[in-house]
């Protein structure tokens, strides 16, 4: 409602003439005015018509005018309402205050169009309320109308996710197929010497052996099942960042035939051999190196993001060093006062400064046709932006790149 055109004035005074007196002074003011002589008339007024600014006699022959605010207030919750008094009493006033009304005024006045100037303020304030809370409402169902869209976007980035995930899972499968026939020619070898074998002491070293095969086929079918697992069916939780560097590290070697010589993951503590310990189930890390390592986020996309970098640097150490051990890849993963980071560090050829700052653009890749989608180091980017982490990276033409991400030690927000 427009109160400029159609705001609602209730005046009540007993006295005709100040009842008259104050009726002419809004002649000329939009409002509809509605003049009662008493408090029954004025709550019959409001119950019917209602009320926007009542001006009321603190005094009147049935109600008082402190009675007629509660009604006019039960009437229309944001009304505001001026007390007329011949009595400026201190008590007036703390009654008028706890009524919340908008102003007293002791009359006879004596500017009259003082009266006309503090009605028009309490019609300023109704209308800025209501225009708050329209505000307040277009406010809310704006809100409601961004969370929608957010939520979309958030699947749509999932989506995303998943499916970057996948597209790479045809090269990580065909290497893995590759590490997996080596332990499983060994099974089906060990299985065939069993059927001929009549020594019990033959057959049961060669039952323990092919429990060592299906071992090692097991943790490697696990790791790509792990990696190709959407995030979406896991919670937030406490990641041990060398963990799943190992994992990640493993799962990029075992898929490209990339020499576990070459690589080296440092914690801190010193490196750890990753070549000597790559036929075990872990890397022989103790407690103590990923103690203070630790990533509040879900597993499997902190893997993403480093099966992604340890792809890409691998990659790169062999597209200049062919199958040669002159590629090395390193692993540095630590901890400072604000951060728990991790930089992956390649020889390879090295990035164009020109093409440095736009790597982390969707679609965006330096791979040949065919064997990139350009959405790996971009996913990157988005997976540590959702946990307020930072990715930077240094590259020289002919001596590598260093890509380093860094999770704040605070955690975010689920």
């Amino acid at each position: 409602m427009d109160l400029a055109e159609r705001g609602r004035l209730v005046i009540v005074d007993d006295e005709p003439v100040i009842l008259n007196l104050l009726t002419s002074i809004f002649e000329d003011d939009p409002w509809t005015i509605v003049a009662c002589s008493d408090g029954s008339s004025a709550v019959a007024a409001m119950e019917s018509g209602g009320v926007d600014v009542l001006l009321t006699d603190k005094n009147l022959p049935d109600l008082s005018g402190l009675e007629l605010i509660r009604h006019a207030r039960r009437i229309q919750p944001d009304s505001q309402s001026i007390v007329l008094t011949g009595y400026a009493s201190l008590d007036t006033v703390l009654a008028a205050m706890q009524l919340e009304a908008f102003d007293y005024i002791v009359k006879p006045p004596k500017d009259i169009f003082d009266v006309r100037r503090k009605v028009g303020q309490a019609f300023e304030k109704i209308a800025l309320g209501r225009e708050n809370q329209r505000l307040l409402v277009s406010l809310q169902e704006r809100n409601e109308e961004l969370e929608v869209a957010l939520e979309e976007l958030r699947e749509v980035q999932a989506e995303l996710i998943q499916s970057e995930k996948l597209a790479g899972l045809g090269t990580l499968a065909a290497g893995i197929a590759h590490e997996i026939s080596s332990p499983l020619f060994g099974v089906m070898g060990l299985a065939e010497a069993i059927i001929e074998e009549q020594r019990r002491d033959l057959v049961e070293g060669y039952a323990h052996e092919i429990v060592d095969y299906s071992r090692q086929i097991k943790e490697i079918v696990l790791q790509l099942s792990g990696y190709s697992r959407s995030a979406n069916s896991e919670y937030h939780t406490t990641v041990e960042l060398p963990r799943v560097i190992e994992e990640a590290t493993r799962l990029v070697v075992r898929s490209l035939g990339f020499d576990p010589a070459a690589v080296s993951i440092d914690v801190g503590a010193g490196p750890l051999d990753f070549a000597q310990d790559w036929h075990r189930g872990s890397f022989g890390m103790e407690a103590g190196h990923a103690a203070d390592l630790l990533v509040q986020a879900r597993t499997s996309e902190v893997q993403q993001v480093f099966v992604n970098l340890v792809k890409n640097a691998v990659e790169a150490a062999l597209e200049r060093h062919g199958d040669s051990r002159a590629g090395r890849v390193v692993v540095s993963v630590g901890r400072s006062d604000r951060w728990v980071w991790a930089a992956v560090q390649d020889n390879g050829n090295g990035i164009p400064e020109e093409l440095q700052k736009a790597i982390f653009d969707p679609f965006f890749t330096t791979k040949p046709p065919g064997r990139g989608t350009g959405l790996g180091l971009n996913i990157v980017y988005r997976i540590l932006t959702k946990y307020r982490g930072t990715i930077q990276v240094e590259s020289r033409l002919k001596e590598g790149t260093t890509f380093t991400v860094r999770f704040p030690t605070e955690p975010a927000a689920a």
